[in-house]
């Protein structure tokens, strides 16, 4: 999904017939292999350029890729079917249209649909574009590769009428964007016009109270004490102990952080574009930054069929109102059936809207914003309870799951930069959020290989660095053994936000059954059970700030050559 990129030099425009796999070098054709583009290390698929030429950390697996298509629904969704935050009527649709670090190039292929008469050309530094099946979209679509970083675009003077341009901040070194921009400029006819839709660079980060009880260890005896006055198994003596970091995958962090810190990439873009386009375009839309929170704490999975306790928790897994003994031997209820067909908000349906309208609308007030509404602040709105099940239980404290941040900058809208309207948000469900933080998350692993690299220098050089983060390391440094204590480090992130996103929650929304649970034998039961008190606990005493951490910040810049 780079949206930056390689070091091939294109001294002509190529022609505009449609073209897949080539690039043009004086101008000729030539046809480069996806094998010479990669290399592959340690189970990653990585560009195979210097990080000094295309500094773009991120892996290019199949996981990875596929992340590019929840972006390309969310601006569908938000937008009510178009492709792009302006307004085209059929006279003024673009007839040559560049998207800028293409990727796997599906917004090519979704705005070919939408404008039948235009030309596509989508530009990447590497070939990982999807085979287009249909004769009439590649009849108006190639891909040029090449990069722009080292380069000038191999296009001519005003040659397009519209540039997309979507997450490449994270392969743009800061000294670079003002070069990149005056290409951008360069290519763009007069009176035409530039959307960029830019993320921040996160690391998704979980607090103690979240992963401690996870690895807590049983309490064998609360008369034991240890050395430096802490009970054996107590989370809360963890926690306080002010030599730990504040966080348990705080190495991880800082080594993500140094990643782009040496390689010159700003990770606040949305605090930066503003000012290029001010520079450069006219009748700007600046859009304010849309911070996606992390998602509300979803119930723990049922219990095990045998096991004789069963909680009644809330639809935020924050409040334990009862505990019970039962002996339940049957399997709880499974859906009847899944649904056919799914919608990007995965919003509920009308008839439970309807039902639950009436006995707990207004019993939570969030304040929900439209992302890309420029020109209001936000207004607060009633959302629907639609958990039926639960509405006996203790309601949890009101929370937000989107806010808007405008930086100080005024918006300049124009008519042809609609706004969307608050409902398109706010009919997303709280559980949308979840997708977002999987997207967050696998970002940062993957730039694993950039990661491991950031630790092997700090091994090597500077390893007083790594002393606050608990890496012992008395030996002499051996690379294996230190990669095996780095992957254990990644499993336990991917673990502990498999665990945040709570993916068999958003699945079991949606119809799917759980899956059936093994019998436990009676000492794991009794661990289960003991492992279950002490998350909830945790959640109870949990503040609303920790759980409304961002996880993801957007933001959207339209503007037109003068």
């Amino acid at each position: 999904m780079q949206k930056t990129v390689g070091s091939i030099v294109a001294s002509s425009s190529p022609p505009r017939s449609s073209i897949n796999s080539s690039i043009y070098i004086d101008g000729r054709r030539h046809t480069r292999l996806k094998e010479t583009q990669f290399n592959y290390k340690h189970g990653q698929k990585l560009h195979s350029f210097e990080p000094e030429k295309a500094p773009y950390p991120i892996s290019y697996d199949k996981e990875i890729l596929e992340l590019e298509h929840l972006d390309g629904q969310l601006v569908k969704f938000v937008r009510q079917g178009s492709v792009s935050f302006i307004d085209f009527s059929e006279a003024e649709r673009p007839q040559r249209c560049l998207d800028l670090g293409c990727g796997t190039g599906s917004w090519v292929i979704e705005a070919a649909k939408q404008w039948l008469t235009t030309e596509f050309v989508g530009f990447d530094l590497v070939n990982v574009q999807l085979k287009i099946m249909d004769h009439s979209l590649e009849e108006r679509i190639r891909w040029v590769y090449g990069n722009f970083l080292t380069t000038k675009l191999p296009f001519e003077d005003d040659e397009f009428d519209h540039i997309h341009i979507q997450s490449i901040s994270l392969g743009v070194p800061e000294n670079k964007w003002n070069v990149l921009f005056d290409e951008i400029f360069r290519v763009l006819r007069p009176g035409g016009s530039v959307e960029m839709m830019e993320d921040d660079i996160i690391f998704p980060s979980l607090p103690r109270w979240f992963t401690a009880p996870m690895r807590a260890k049983p309490r064998r005896s609360a008369s034991v004490h240890l050395p430096e006055g802490s009970v054996r198994g107590s989370i809360s003596s963890f926690e306080s102990s002010p030599s730990i970091p504040n966080h348990d995958h705080a190495l991880l962090e800082s080594l993500h952080k140094s990643v782009f810190e040496h390689r010159f990439i700003n990770t606040k873009p949305t605090a930066v574009l503003p000012s290029y386009f001010s520079t450069y375009f006219r009748q700007n839309t600046l859009g304010p930054v849309l911070n996606f929170f992390m998602p509300p704490l979803p119930p723990l999975q049922p219990l095990s069929p045998q096991l004789a306790t069963v909680y009644a928790v809330g639809p935020f897994g924050l409040d334990l109102e009862q505990r019970a003994s039962v002996i339940n031997t049957a399997s709880p209820p499974l859906p009847t059936a899944r649904p056919i067909s799914v919608s990007f908000s995965s919003a509920p349906s009308k008839e439970s809207s309807s039902s639950a309208s009436g006995s707990s609308q207004g019993s939570r007030e969030m304040s929900h914003p439209s992302p890309f509404k420029l020109s209001e602040a936000l207004s607060s709105v009633a959302v629907n309870d639609t958990d039926d099940q639960n509405e006996d239980n203790l309601s949890p404290p009101p929370r937000e799951l989107y806010a808007l941040e405008a930086n100080g900058l005024a918006d300049q809208t124009t008519p042809r930069v609609p706004s969307v309207t608050n409902e398109r948000l706010n009919s997303l469900n709280e559980r949308s959020l979840a997708m977002h933080l999987h997207r967050a998350y696998n970002h940062v692993l993957g730039c694993q290989d950039a990661l491991w690299e950031e630790l092997k220098d700090r091994l090597r050089n500077r390893k007083e660095e790594l002393e606050p983060f608990g890496w012992e390391d008395e030996e002499e440094f051996e690379e294996v053994h230190s990669r095996e204590k780095f992957e254990r480090l990644l499993e336990r992130y991917r673990s502990d936000m498999h665990s945040r996103v709570s993916y068999w929650s958003s699945l079991h929304d949606l119809g799917w059954p759980l899956p059936a649970r093994e019998p436990l034998s009676k000492a794991e039961l009794i661990e289960e059970e003991r492992m279950r008190e002490a998350i909830l606990e945790a959640r109870r005493t949990a503040s609303l700030e920790d759980q409304q951490l961002p996880c993801r910040s957007i933001r959207v810049l339209v503007g037109f050559k003068p």
